[in-house]
């Protein structure tokens, strides 16, 4: 899964992702700084699997992670190739969710005018993909192919959410809608208590510039200051974002936190641990977080009954520890 850090050219995009990754992406005050996407491996903060370490004491934690890229500032005209425009999108379009950068540090920003920017530019393009598929899939469809006129159907139904602005919810095999990537807004600003923009769309806050002059500092040196960071806000908030749940294995001295799609089965969660254990799946010990932390002990579970035996079609949920047999 990858979220892809947007937003117009200086809004402070390569300073948020190094901050996050503690990366050191170059940042500088010009146009197009970042050419080549920047890629991070972000751990994601689970208290639950600091809960999980006190009970059984590994020699090794592991948390579940997302990966965060930097991509360069779109500017108006992306679409027809403006800056690095076609680039840019292209990027974009590998992308599972985006998080926009807004820069309200400046005086005169205007957070929904660049938004609506980048809105524009996604949506330009994806109207000109739709338009050069439905030139490929007509001359199919006139001569009476009924897969290529309920294609064709669909994409002149796609073509009209485009041009009214709207996300479409229609899909097309090999057309992947940059409109339709979800977005969290971020607006990078001077200080976290700033008033947010007054727009319809929601904004998580956070001053990107000091996030870095934080990673300079310890726990107990923020404590004495009065300042925390605002990081996991949004990383938890990508997290929710992608539809992904955390799950648990204990084996040997690691307890280890995977993530994986809400509805995913015992079987194909298995998969993320390695190929083998998907391809061999026999059956799961299971049990959930919630009922270790309220009883304490794997011995209590099994004495009252909460340990489960699971097959390859059970459904993970949020927080459940599982012994895969193979």
């Amino acid at each position: 899964m990858q979220i892809g850090i947007v937003g117009l050219p200086n809004v402070g995009k390569s300073t948020l992702f190094n901050s996050l990754t503690n990366a050191s992406a170059v940042v500088a005050d010009y146009p197009f700084t970042t050419i080549e996407p920047n890629v991070g491996i972000v751990a994601v903060p689970d208290d639950r699997l600091k809960k999980l370490g006190s009970i059984y004491q590994p020699e090794k934690l592991t948390p579940t992670t997302i990966k965060f890229v930097d991509i360069a500032g779109l500017v108006k005209g992306a679409s027809k190739g403006e800056g690095l425009g076609n680039k840019f999108l292209s990027h974009i379009r590998e992308m599972d969710a985006l998080v926009q950068v807004v820069g309200c540090f400046r005086e005169g920003s205007n957070p929904k005018d660049e938004i609506e920017i980048i809105k524009t530019e996604l949506f330009l393009a994806d109207l000109e993909v739709v338009n050069k598929k439905i030139s490929s899939v007509s001359p199919r469809a006139k001569c009476g192919i009924k897969e290529a006129k309920e294609e064709l159907e669909i994409l002149y139904r796609i073509k009209k959410d485009i041009e009214m602005g709207q996300m479409s919810q229609l899909e097309v095999a090999d057309i992947i809608l940059l409109s339709s990537i979800p977005v969290i807004y971020i607006a990078n600003v001077k200080d976290t208590h700033y008033p947010l923009p007054d727009t319809s769309y929601q904004f998580i806050p956070i001053n990107a510039k000091l996030e870095g002059e934080l990673l300079e500092l310890s726990d107990e040196e923020k404590k004495e200051l009065g300042v925390q960071s605002e990081l996991a806000q949004l990383i938890l908030a990508s997290y929710k974002l992608l539809d992904l749940i955390t799950f648990y294995t204990t084996v040997g001295t690691e307890i280890r936190a995977w993530n994986i799609k809400k509805g995913t089965s015992a079987q194909k969660a298995a998969g993320k641990i390695h190929t083998d254990f998907e391809k061999n799946f026999i059956r799961a010990e299971v049990f959930n977080f919630s009922e270790l932390e309220k009883y304490g002990t794997d011995k209590t579970l099994h004495e009252k009954g909460l340990v489960r035996i699971e097959g390859r079609d059970y459904i993970v949920q949020d927080g459940d520890i599982l012994r895969i047999k193979i």
